[in-house]
């Protein structure tokens, strides 16, 4: 049951079992785990993590939690570059709003 748990629904995530096997490499080199992030998950969310945890792929919930978000970002990488391009252009425009106010808020000299 946790192999096909494995093969199934993460393969959904990472794309297929090349995908799956190259992101847990990459995982366990440690690319990248100095951030923490506190979150809430459902009772579902919880037993799933607990399946990869206790079929030993992962050490903890924490490893397998940071994995599976990896997975999640990887598999949504056209949404993240076609909002990059936007994010970048509004975080231009609120620090031009920024100096705008700042300007504005100066005292007369």
């Amino acid at each position: 049951m946790k192999k096909s748990f494995l093969g199934g629904k993460v393969r959904i995530v990472a794309g297929g079992k090349s995908d799956l096997k190259d992101l847990l490499v990459q995982f366990h080199r440690g690319d990248g785990r100095g951030n923490v992030v506190m979150v809430r998950v459902s009772d579902d969310a919880l037993a799933r993590m607990d399946q990869l945890v206790e079929a030993t792929l992962f050490g903890s919930r924490s490893e397998c939690a940071a994995f599976l978000i990896g997975a999640g970002i990887a598999s949504q990488k056209e949404l993240f570059d076609r909002l990059g391009v936007h994010t970048e252009e509004i975080r231009r425009l609120k620090e031009q709003l920024r100096q705008v106010a700042l300007d504005a808020l100066k005292p007369n000299e």
